[in-house]
């Protein structure tokens, strides 16, 4: 009755609202449409320490918020970035660097970051990365550039400041990846330059130069390639299971980075929120726009720099008759040419334009490795030979995804599943859940060299050197040498099932050695050397790691009753124990006390003297109330290099427990350690350091004229690291790299996660913002942010509240 109603009105309604001259319009002029509502919009609670929580409707509103919140406090450091990969450092900044430049022209492209980046993306991950652009730029007008940041990495009036857009995030994201390749490797790419004629590639040198040459040092080839080390990027994470937790039914999850304390290579919080769909809290590197090391609800994870290799060498065999070609299968290849150029701005103020041309194979860039020895350099080498490097993650954009997805994973298994994409470029995951499962895995972006290639393709005597020397070279005149493939797996590397890991109820670890220890009681062996090496020495920093797992389990620490807990594992890193004096520090005072003139090694006996007893009253620390440390961190620079300093060796049985026990018996030694000691207190007198001050007088992170005390040490001796150069006059205040992002997250019956985590360079790089160094306060009291990460915990901790939309 009531749609008859509505049909007989309607003429009636038609007839009161017509014309004047009561003619019906068939055809009305439709009316205009509603207002068009905001293309993003997002709303952020800020709450204490100056971590932003987005929450959005939908991944573009997502990005939005968030790169407008981080922009807020951190805008000229990816500002900066943005610059760099965009290969326009030597043109805008102070520390440009022009053979970065040229690299990133080279494999920064449009062509490009159009093919891996822009049209590769899914529809809402497109939307999350142009919402991430459109907050920057949206800060950048609401603030102008006039307004923006001052201070050591402000950018206020800077010339190099603009808006951003999807090629320069995609840029950026691949500068990241490359970050453990093609970025530190610059130098060597842009080094290798064609002869100008095929009688100057003729004039080669003997070989016979080439075979004196040593055996290289691994670490010193590493450094001579500029690739990073452990002491500008490394971590260490605990992923603990049910049976090691305090309750038996939950795991729990710790994790600590070790990355700088300046620049783009920095961490920030947030947490980012779709209802029903994303809802994620932790860290992300700057420039990055989602959590990549964090938790939700039921699951976390964190990250360690692996030891896998990111690229392989191929030693290319010349055409006699024409250098810019190479021997493949029995036939000669074109080397491609690719030039591009770059600005350099000059000391007067003008700019130049660079051009440099780049040679490239079927296998990669060619390069010129004279930074390790200069018989290794020029085109030919010393054995008539050039190099090509074939890097894994050119081209890897994968992790974008893949990182996103891992943070929507219910469990491990689910997030294991996503480790399966292989997008991760160069590091572990360590992760745990609240079901009481925990994972260690190497499933990081690897070249598929097996043992078997190894063993066949790498020959003659520059391959065999490099490969001995750490870097594995191939013979790439053989398409036999080519990199494996698996099923289901990025071309040219290897997959999920190839690769190292291990699932636990008790627990797994990690602190930058290989795979091989990540659980003593299971051993990960048999994989290829192109991932790690096993059955070898692991660092001090990696035996500390599990010595203080051990003793957890055992409750043998001074922590309580046994197995972990949230609050147990955080006293472990507060702790901030040094291994190597725990190991020989009271052989050490021993025969310190037994000298009884220290003439013979030093011209200040006294001080030496000195030194002995302070160390003798040492409780082994580096918190910030001990004293003694700097003594014995400036002794152990020097005594960690002498020659059979332990007399219980190695013992690939017993890898958390060996090498241990000074070596008194040995004299040579004993006179070496001795030196190492008299030496190290010259180098505090000669800085003018007190011998007696407690480590948070010596070593000190100093904003806005105030020294703020930092607990923790150097990575060659602790697990709480801390990296920093001794200034004349001051101590250890140039702090440059260590603990950074650190969570501690573990469950009970709540649906909220217990998570605690500090920032300890604090939240924002501009000197005027209230969170420029209130966590690096916090970390200096060992306090933890108690992360608030359901809406009551959130709003009892709100400082401030926004909503915008574009």
């Amino acid at each position: 009755m009531r749609r008859v109603f509505a049909t007989l009105c309607l003429p009636l309604f038609l007839f009161a609202c017509s014309d004047s001259d009561n003619t019906f319009n068939p055809n009305p002029e439709p009316p205009d449409p509603p207002p068009a509502g905001p293309t993003f919009a997002a709303d952020i609670v800020w709450t204490e320490f100056g971590i932003p929580h987005v929450t959005a409707e939908d991944w573009g509103g997502l990005g939005y918020g968030y790169g407008w919140a981080y922009s807020t406090q951190n805008y000229c450091v990816v500002m900066a970035e943005f610059v760099r990969s965009a290969g326009e450092s030597a043109r805008y900044l102070e520390d440009g660097d022009l053979s970065l430049d040229l690299v990133m022209k080279l494999y920064n492209d449009d062509e490009r970051i159009e093919r891996i980046f822009i049209d590769a993306l899914p529809d809402y991950l497109r939307e999350l990365a142009e919402g991430y652009v459109a907050g920057i730029n949206r800060y950048l007008r609401d603030t102008g550039v006039d307004n923006l940041a001052e201070g050591e990495e402000g950018c206020r009036d800077a010339d190099w400041v603009r808006e951003v857009d999807l090629y320069d995030l995609g840029r950026l994201l691949h500068k990241r990846i490359l970050r453990g390749s093609a970025d530190p490797l610059a130098d060597l790419i842009v080094a290798a330059e064609a002869p100008d004629t095929v009688a100057a590639a003729r004039v080669l040198p003997s070989k016979e130069p080439l075979r004196q040459v040593a055996a290289l040092d691994p670490v010193e080839t590493r450094e001579a390639l500029g690739l990073p080390s452990t002491d500008m990027l490394g971590s260490n994470a605990y992923a603990v299971g049910a049976e090691a937790v305090q309750g038996g039914n939950t795991g729990l999850l710790f994790g600590n980075p070790h990355f700088p304390w300046q620049g783009p290579d920095r961490f920030y919080m947030s947490h980012l929120t779709i209802p029903g769909e994303y809802d994620v809290m932790g860290a992300a590197l700057h420039g990055l726009p989602l959590v990549v090391l964090g938790f939700n609800k039921d699951l976390a994870w964190s990250h360690t720099v692996s030891t896998g290799d990111r690229f392989t060498f191929y030693e290319l065999t010349l055409n006699p008759e024409d250098p810019l070609q190479y021997e493949y299968d029995g036939e000669f290849r074109d080397l491609e040419p690719i030039t591009v150029s770059a600005e350099v701005r000059n000391n007067d103020g003008s700019v130049s334009t660079v051009e440099h041309t780049f040679w490239n194979t079927h296998n990669g860039t060619v390069v010129d490795l004279g930074a390790i020895n200069a018989l290794l350099g020029g085109w030919p080498n010393a054995v008539g030979s050039i190099v090509a490097y074939r890097d894994a993650n050119l081209d890897n954009l994968r992790g974008i995804e893949q990182w996103l997805r891992m943070g929507q994973a219910e469990n491990l298994g689910e997030l294991k599943a996503e480790l399966r994409v292989i997008g991760i470029p160069w590091v572990n995951t360590i992760a745990a859940d609240r079901f009481g499962d925990a994972f260690y895995g190497d499933i990081s972006t690897i070249p598929h060299v097996s043992s078997d290639k190894q063993n066949n393709c790498v020959r003659g005597l520059l391959q065999n050197l490099l490969t001995d020397g750490g870097f594995i070279t191939m013979d790439g005149s053989d398409s036999d040498c080519e990199w494996g493939q698996d099923e289901g797996a990025p071309p040219g590397v290897f997959g999920y099932d190839s690769l190292p890991s291990l699932d636990t109820r008790e627990y797994g670890a990690n602190a930058n050695d290989s795979y091989w220890l990540s659980n003593p009681r299971q051993l990960l062996e048999g994989f290829p050397q192109v991932i790690g090496l096993e059955r070898i020495e692991q660092s001090k920093r990696t035996r500390l790691t599990f010595v203080q797992a051990e003793e957890r389990l055992a409750g043998s620490d001074d922590l309580g009753e046994p197995l972990y807990s949230n609050e147990t594992v955080r006293q472990s890193l507060n702790s901030a124990r040094n291994y190597p004096a725990e190991l020989i520090l009271t052989d050490l005072v021993a025969d310190c006390e037994a000298v009884a003139d220290w003439s013979a090694y030093s011209s200040d006996p006294a001080a030496v003297a000195e030194a002995c007893g302070i160390l003798s009253a040492w409780d082994t620390r580096h918190t910030i109330d001990s004293t003694g440390g700097h003594i014995f961190y400036e002794f152990w620079r020097i005594a960690n290099d002498v020659d059979e300093l332990f007399a219980v060796a190695f013992d690939p049985a017993d890898p958390v427990n060996t090498p241990n026990t000074l070596n008194t018996g040995n004299a040579d030694v004993m006179e070496a350690v001795r030196q190492a000691l008299a030496d190290g207190v010259q180098a505090l007198l000669d800085n003018s350091i007190p011998l007696d001050l407690p480590w948070g007088e010596v070593q000190f992170d100093e904003k806005d004229d105030e020294r703020t005390p930092i607990h923790g040490g150097s990575g060659s001796m602790l697990h709480s690291v801390i990296t920093s150069s001794l200034i004349d006059g001051e101590g250890y205040s140039s702090i440059r790299h260590g603990n950074s992002y650190i969570q501690a997250v573990s469950w009970d019956e709540s649906e909220c996660p217990d998570a605690n985590a500090i920032l300890t360079y604090s939240q924002s790089t501009d000197p005027a913002s209230d969170h420029y160094a209130d966590a690096t306060r916090l970390y200096a009291d060992s306090g933890w942010i108690d992360m608030p990460f359901c809406e009551a915990d959130r709003d009892a901790q709100e400082i401030d509240r926004v909503s915008i939309e574009e």
